[in-house]
């Protein structure tokens, strides 16, 4: 196959996928390099490619074992691994979140297809936990490595699981803060006053504007997202209908960052992470 062409949409995260279409999807390599571009853009947008049900399944699949959601409605029965998100019959998600961080086994990466949409308002956006980690003073870093977290699926807890709060990449080895609002609810190490401090600290930490991408959905669209380095959330700016099929991707389980595997990181490093607020601490 050609080689993709890659255009970075962001500083953060994010890129453009060109010199592919329905044709190429079955083509040799192709995960390979789909692959190598989410370990450096984290997020992938192929814009136009329009896949059939059939192909959004079969390319996916060709990524690793295919998830079957435990609550959102499927498009065919034969065909349980593409779910449907329509914002005219379910809630939105318009919580900063990672999907199914519930689960065990949560999902390593997202595939999403927009089939109808307005021509304004209802875009997504992506947040890089890569950056939003390493924005992080060393101290705090060495301090999260040692903690997990509870997530539930916020159904009275009745899809529960603890996962480390530094999540490393198994690609790359390289860490990533690893909590979201959706489905976050404690650290067990801590108290309850404790956690709650920290996970409403790191929770508006994460969601800076400067972590993050931004896209415009056309019909047609496809965004395909490592799930155990981002956070997503629709933008709630309309009341027309969005229309998408979605598949999800199992793989490996979420590892923890080992605390003497961090390095020190320069003076000047920390000082224009630590100073964002400015003199005076965070400010909830």
């Amino acid at each position: 196959m050609a080689e993709l062409e890659l255009t970075p949409i962001g500083g953060a995260l994010g890129a453009t996928v060109g010199g592919l279409d329905q044709h190429g999807l079955e083509a040799p390599g192709l995960i390979d390099e789909l692959r190598g571009a989410l370990r450096e853009h984290h997020v992938l947008f192929f814009p136009g490619l329009d896949p059939s049900v059939e192909a959004l399944r079969d390319l996916g699949a060709r990524c690793g074992p295919l998830e079957v959601h435990p609550y959102i409605e499927k498009v065919a029965e034969d065909i349980p691994e593409v779910c449907v998100l329509d914002t005219s019959a379910t809630p939105k998600a318009d919580i900063w979140h990672t999907d199914v961080t519930y689960s065990e086994h949560p999902p390593i990466a997202a595939m999403l297809h927009m089939v109808e949409c307005p021509p304004w308002g209802g875009d997504t956006m992506w947040i890089n936990c890569h950056g939003v980690y390493d924005s992080l003073s060393i101290g705090l870093r060495q301090f999260l490595a040692t903690l997990t977290c509870i997530h539930d699926d916020g159904r009275q807890g009745s899809l529960q699981a603890e996962h480390p709060v530094v999540r490393i990449h198994p690609d790359t080895g390289r860490p990533a803060l690893y909590v979201n609002k959706q489905h976050g609810r404690r650290i067990p190490q801590l108290s309850r006053p404790e956690s709650q401090m920290l996970l409403a600290f790191l929770y508006k930490w994460q969601e800076q504007v400067k972590f993050s991408c931004r896209w415009h959905w056309q019909p047609g669209d496809v965004a395909l997202w490592d799930e155990r380095v981002t956070l997503h959330v629709m933008v709630d700016d309309t009341h027309e209908r969005r229309l998408m099929r979605r598949v999800t991707v199992l793989g490996d389980d979420p590892q923890a960052l080992s605390p003497d595997s961090m390095a020190p990181r320069a003076a000047s490093d920390q000082s224009a992470a630590s100073g964002f607020y400015g003199i005076g601490g965070y400010d909830f």
